[in-house]
């Protein structure tokens, strides 16, 4: 294999794959994100779950589903930050799980709202108020955030012919733009090596 094919080849991989690198990132970001968020629900909500477990006490069906919902998104996020875990189906193919975590979220935020929102107290059940009501919030930007996750994942999937077409153009145009710089600059080497190719050439 010579220096030459050896260049183009890494000069093509490193420009071609740019916009999927952009996309992945991306993605990892946003999972990243997800997944914080959804751990800090579940501290939030899981420690009024643990102590009544350990009080004796029922438990809150609302606390419960919090938590439910907040695992699933964990889950969700660590597997959808594997690079192609189901094999050729994409992540963003599945943007109706995406819009079902939205979903469950807004009943999240909606539940927690109408309990703490309008509350003045200090506590209610043994729970701060002034917590809860930082954790509605955090219950409505995670509900955004799988909407938002959701709604590129459908866009994507219904629109994936023409995004890989734009990105195959972008692609080509690379590959010819690097091609042409590497055949200039081998040519111009060759030549300053050996001045006698100059009259074959």
């Amino acid at each position: 294999m010579t220096i030459k094919s050896v260049l183009t080849r890494f000069s093509k991989g490193a420009a071609t794959k740019q916009m999927y690198v952009y996309e992945t990132w991306a993605r990892w970001v946003a999972r990243g994100i997800q997944l914080i968020l959804a751990l800090i629900v579940i501290g939030l909500y899981g420690h009024r779950v643990d102590r009544d477990r350990k009080d004796g006490n029922p438990q809150s069906a609302a606390w419960v589903y919090a938590v439910v919902v907040a695992g699933l998104s964990c889950i969700t996020c660590v597997v959808y930050a594997v690079p192609n875990p189901f094999s050729r189906m994409q992540p963003h193919r599945l943007f109706a799980w995406d819009l079902t975590l939205f979903i469950l979220w807004i009943a999240v935020f909606g539940a927690f709202a109408a309990i703490f929102l309008k509350r003045d107290d200090d506590e209610y059940e043994g729970t701060s108020v002034t917590l809860m009501k930082c954790a509605v919030w955090v219950d409505l930007v995670n509900s955004l955030l799988w909407v938002g996750t959701g709604t590129y994942g459908g866009v994507r999937t219904l629109l994936g012919r023409k995004v890989n077409g734009k990105i195959d153009q972008y692609t080509n145009k690379a590959e010819d733009a690097i091609n042409a710089k590497i055949d200039k600059g081998f040519n111009n080497f060759s030549m300053k090596v050996n001045p006698q190719n100059k009259e074959t050439v």
